[in-house]
C-alpha cells in the first residue's frame, strides 16, 4: 500500500468495516463509490501504511512525475478552486493525481485531499529546506501519474517581504512549470499589465502561461486573452467563467474546513464540467510533462532504518475539532516504531486501549466547544493519563483543549480537559501569525535542551491565566530572528505549544517522542 492509505485511514468503510473514523463519510472523502483498502487485506493503521512511502522513496534517485504549479497574483484569486477543478478533471480522464500545497497551511490541503483521495502534502522550503522538500515531493508522487501544486498568496510572496518560502522558490526547487491565475472579474486589458509584470519581475523565472478566473463573457475572455498575448506574449490556457455558486466560505483561519463544508461535492461536480469545457487540459498535461527530472538530495531524516513491527501505540486526536497534521509526521512516527491509533475527543469516552502516548494536533476546538466541554469522561481519561506519566504532545488547538477553560467570543466560559493550569480566551482577531524559530529551554518529550527548530503559528486565541508549575518550552523568535518571547509549556512527559512543527526537519523530534512512549510502556507493562 502506498501513501494513499493516510487518506483512507480515517474513513469508516461500508465495504469492509475495518477502516477508521473520519470527519467525512467514506463516500464524501473519496467521491462516489469510495475507496476500500481494508478489503484488500491490508489494515491502513498499524501495518506500515505511513512509513512505507518513506521506504519506497529511498529507492528513488530522481522524481519523474509530471507536475504543474498553480500560482496566483494574490490570495483569493481562485487558486484552490482551480487546482481542485483541474485535479477532478484529470481524475475523470483516468489519472491518479497527487496534490501539494506550498507553505504550512492545513485547510487548503484538506480540500485538495478530498478531491484526490490521497493525502495532500505541504511543500514548505523555509521549514524543511530543499533536500527534505524534494523528499516530500518524492513520497507524495509515488503511484501518481500527475502532480498539481497549489501556490500560496502571490507567486513571489515569501517571508518577511522576501522570496524565501514563496511559490516561486518552491517551483524552482522542484523544477516545475508555473501557470499564473489572474482574477479578471473586475478588469480586462489591465490583466495584460499584471501578466507582463509577473513575467518580468524575476530575471530567469519563466511562466508557462495564464489561467483566467471570473470571466464574464466570451467577448471578455477574447479581449483579455488578446491583450495578454500582445503585451506579455503569454498564452492563456483557459478561462473559467464567473460562477457565483463556486465560492468556498471563509472563517478566521482562511477557508471553512472541508469537514464542515457540506457543499464541496456539489461544487466539485460543477468544477469538473467547467474546467473540461473552458480549460485546455491536453496542453496543461503537456506542460506538466516538460517538468525536469528532479534529483533527490539525501536528507538524514528520511534515511532511517525501515520500521519493524510497531513497538508502541500512539493515540492521535482526529475528528472535526482536531485534524491539523502533516502526513510526514505520522510516517516518521511509524518509521520509528509507533502505531498510529486515532481517537475522537468529541465522541469517544476514553483513550484507545494500550496506548503509550497522546498526540493532540491543531484544529477548531472553539467551534466544537460544547461537545468537548460535555465529554467529561474523555477529560478524566486525559487527566489520568497525565498523572500516570503518559507522554502527551499538543499543538495549538490541542493546547487549548488541554487547558482548564476556553472563553469564546460570546463571553461564555467552557470547561476543557484541565490537564494544564491555563485558561484560554478567543479574542475575535488574530493574536499571532507567522513563521517561528524556537530554542528549546528544557528537555522535553520531543527534544533535548538547546535545540533549534522551525515552525509556524496562526491563532485567534491567547492564554489569559497561567498558574505556576509549568516551565516555558521555547524561546521564540520570528523568521527574521527578532525575539518575540517565551512560548509553550513543558512538564515531565508533557509538551504543549501554539506552534506547529513539521517533524521532517529533524529526526530527533520523532525519535524522542517514540522513546518516551517506549519508556512509559516498559514501566506500565510490568
Amino acid at each position: 500500500m502506498d501513501s494513499i492509505a493516510f487518506a483512507c485511514s480515517f474513513a469508516t468503510c461500508a465495504q469492509c468495516g475495518s477502516c477508521r473514523r473520519s470527519p467525512l463519510p467514506a463516500d464524501r472523502l473519496y467521491g462516489s463509490g469510495g475507496l476500500c483498502y481494508g478489503s484488500q487485506g491490508q489494515a491502513p493503521w498499524g501495518s506500515g501504511a505511513f512509513s512505507i512511502s518513506i521506504r519506497e522513496a529511498r529507492l528513488l534517485d530522481e522524481v519523474r512525475t509530471p507536475r504543474l504549479v498553480i500560482a496566483g497574483t494574490a490570495s483569493s484569486v481562485g487558486k484552490t478552486t482551480l487546482a481542485a477543478g483541474l485535479i477532478a478533471a484529470l481524475r475523470a480522464q483516468g489519472l491518479t493525481v497527487q496534490s501539494f500545497k506550498v507553505g504550512p497551511d492545513y485547510i487548503d490541503p484538506a480540500y485538495l485531499a478530498h478531491v484526490t483521495g490521497r493525502p495532500c502534502r505541504n511543500l514548505d522550503s523555509w521549514m524543511l529546506g530543499e533536500g527534505a522538500l524534494r523528499q516530500v515531493l518524492a513520497q507524495g508522487c509515488l503511484g501518481a501519474d500527475f502532480a498539481i501544486v497549489e501556490g500560496v498568496m502571490g507567486l513571489f510572496d515569501g517571508r518577511g517581504g522576501g522570496s524565501e518560502g514563496s511559490t516561486a522558490e518552491v517551483a524552482h526547487a522542484i523544477r516545475a512549470p508555473v501557470v499564473l491565475v489572474i482574477d479578471v472579474g473586475k478588469m480586462s486589458e489591465s490583466a495584460a499589465a499584471i501578466a507582463l509584470g509577473f513575467k518580468n519581475y524575476s530575471p530567469g523565472f519563466k511562466l508557462a502561461g495564464v489561467l483566467l478566473n471570473n470571466v464574464s463573457s466570451d467577448g471578455h475572455r477574447r479581449t483579455v486573452e488578446d491583450a495578454i498575448w500582445n503585451v506579455a506574449k503569454l498564452p492563456v490556457l483557459g478561462a473559467l467563467p464567473a460562477m457565483a455558486d463556486l465560492g468556498i466560505p471563509e472563517r478566521q483561519l482562511g477557508l471553512l474546513p472541508v469537514t464542515e463544508n457540506k457543499d464541496w461535492d456539489r461544487i466539485i461536480g460543477l468544477l469538473v464540467d467547467a474546467v473540461t469545457r473552458h480549460i485546455d487540459l491536453d496542453v496543461l498535461r503537456r506542460i506538466g510533462e516538460k517538468a525536469e527530472l528532479l534529483p533527490l538530495v539525501p536528507k538524514k531524516v528520511f534515511q532511517g532504518k525501515p520500521a519493524g513491527p510497531a513497538q508502541v501505540r500512539l493515540a492521535v486526536a482526529y475528528d472535526d475539532a482536531f485534524n491539523f497534521y502533516y502526513p510526514e509526521n505520522f510516517e516518521l512516527l511509524e518509521e520509528n516504531g509507533a502505531e498510529i491509533v486515532p481517537f475522537s475527543p468529541l465522541e469517544d469516552s476514553h483513550l484507545p486501549e494500550d496506548v503509550s502516548g497522546v498526540y493532540l494536533g491543531g484544529g477548531f476546538p472553539e467551534v466544537f466547544v460544547e461537545p468537548l466541554a460535555n465529554n467529561h469522561s474523555m477529560a478524566e481519561a486525559l487527566q489520568r493519563a497525565h498523572r500516570n506519566g503518559m507522554p502527551i504532545y499538543a499543538e495549538c488547538g490541542g493546547l487549548m483543549y488541554l487547558g482548564r477553560s476556553l472563553r469564546t467570543e460570546d463571553g461564555a466560559t467552557h470547561a476543557m480537559a484541565n490537564v494544564i493550569p491555563v485558561d484560554v480566551q478567543m479574542d475575535g482577531q488574530i493574536h499571532r501569525f507567522g513563521y517561528r524559530q524556537l530554542l528549546t529551554l528544557e528537555e522535553s518529550i520531543l527534544s533535548p535542551k538547546g535545540q533549534f527548530y522551525r515552525g509556524h503559528e496562526f491563532h485567534w486565541s491567547r492564554i489569559v491565566n497561567h498558574d505556576g508549575g509549568l516551565k516555558p518550552a521555547y524561546q521564540m523568535l520570528n523568521a527574521e530572528g527578532d525575539l518575540i518571547g517565551y512560548e509553550g509549556f513543558v512538564a515531565p512527559n508533557l509538551l504543549a505549544s501554539y506552534v506547529h512543527l513539521h517533524f521532517g526537519q529533524n529526526p530527533l523530534l520523532t525519535e524522542k517522542l517514540v522513546t518516551h512512549c517506549r519508556e512509559f510502556l516498559a514501566v506500565h507493562s510490568r
